[in-house]
């Protein structure tokens, strides 16, 4: 159920290894759109994420996706809990307060891949199986 080396974590940490990255990029391309800027503007980049970690991260994979330029900045914050996106905001706010011409980008993934499952797919706490 949560072993170490369990298939089933693997298998779900794999999953979250090459979807995220993904997922990120729509995010990411609707925030840039938004925005209305081009992405050659971006100076910075902050991914976030309240699960794994793997290397190269989930940062260089959404830098190849949006194509983004080979010279941002980027920082991969792993295991930050529930917290995720509130830290990224944190770091976010002071590169674009001490750089005056820092355009950044942050992609927070929040995945519940690490916590135990049960037999049956579902989270342990609060769930029954159906006869």
């Amino acid at each position: 159920m949560g072993e170490y080396l369990a298939p089933s974590l693997n298998t779900r940490q794999d999953m979250v290894a090459e979807e995220v990255p993904k997922l990120g990029k729509e995010a990411a391309e609707a925030a840039i759109n938004e925005w209305g800027q081009p992405k050659s503007k971006i100076t910075h980049l902050i991914f976030s994420t309240n699960s794994s970690f793997h290397m190269p991260g989930a940062d260089f994979h959404l830098t190849t996706l949006l194509g983004l330029r080979p010279s941002v900045k980027r920082s991969m914050m792993y295991l930050q809990g529930c917290h995720a996106a509130a830290a990224a905001l944190r770091v976010a706010k002071d590169l674009a307060e001490n750089n005056d011409t820092a355009r950044v980008l942050i992609v927070n993934s929040e995945t519940t891949t690490l916590g135990p499952r049960t037999s049956w797919g579902k989270p342990c706490l609060g769930t029954q199986p159906r006869p």
